[in-house]
């Protein structure tokens, strides 16, 4: 099976204000490479916001040399397509994914997406909480906090311990063990990563603050992934 743990960074509130983009390759349970890129956003996002760069250090002069998303999407697009995508916080970074390309006029890839904010809640429930750098401190992953390629090898890295620590063989059946149904891309429709019926009350009262709804095409600094991670 292949994975694809992904992070974004973004500039500010704008899902399309992409400015970096991590991707860690998995095959079963073998890590086999990762990229990172910066992203040139399109001019129409406006300023970075202060609290964003202050986050990820990312300023927008950086990247005026820096490729569009749509030229980056041409060098990653058959590595996603047909996998499973790995997020932490799954519901941000495949919007921006899914905003991205579709600013752009490009089709949505189909693949499947697991959230490893909600594994880590199933699995690892007494934690003091589930923000990236606390899960992966307490499973001795390294971790260089907001840096996207980091972020999202930390991402596969949690699917594979708990893979390990569950005794399933791939994310599937992980989550049917657990109790989510794996979110859904594609052209035709979108499903998100979410709990089961029969787990869904006993999951929401711990992350209930993780399924707030944000405005149809923005959103707010601290409405950001930072309120997971």
């Amino acid at each position: 099976m292949k994975y694809v743990a992904m992070d974004f960074e973004t500039g500010n509130g704008y899902y399309t204000s992409a400015c970096s983009i991590g991707l860690s390759y998995y095959e079963d349970t073998k890590f086999v490479g990762s990229e990172t890129f910066l992203i040139r956003p399109p001019d129409s996002v406006g300023k970075f916001h202060w609290y964003n760069v202050k986050i990820h250090g990312i300023k927008r002069s950086q990247l005026e040399n820096e490729p569009t998303f749509d030229q980056i999407w041409q060098k990653i697009q058959n590595k996603i397509q047909g996998s499973i995508l790995v997020c932490h916080n799954a519901v941000f970074d495949t919007e921006v994914l899914c905003r991205c390309l579709e600013f752009y006029h490009l089709p949505l890839p189909t693949c499947q997406y697991i959230c490893t904010v909600k594994i880590s809640q199933k699995v690892w429930p007494d934690l003091e909480n589930h923000k990236l750098n606390t899960v992966a401190q307490a499973l001795g992953i390294a971790l260089n906090h907001h840096e996207a390629g980091s972020d999202a090898h930390a991402c596969g890295e949690i699917l594979q311990h708990a893979l390990r620590q569950t005794g399933c063989v791939d994310a599937i059946e992980l989550a049917e063990k657990i109790g989510l149904q794996l979110g859904h891309i594609s052209p035709q429709e979108r499903r998100g990563c979410s709990s089961t019926q029969k787990t869904q009350s006993k999951i929401h009262s711990r992350s209930k603050h993780h399924h707030k709804k944000v405005d149809a095409h923005a959103i707010s600094p601290q409405q950001r992934k930072e309120g997971i991670q």
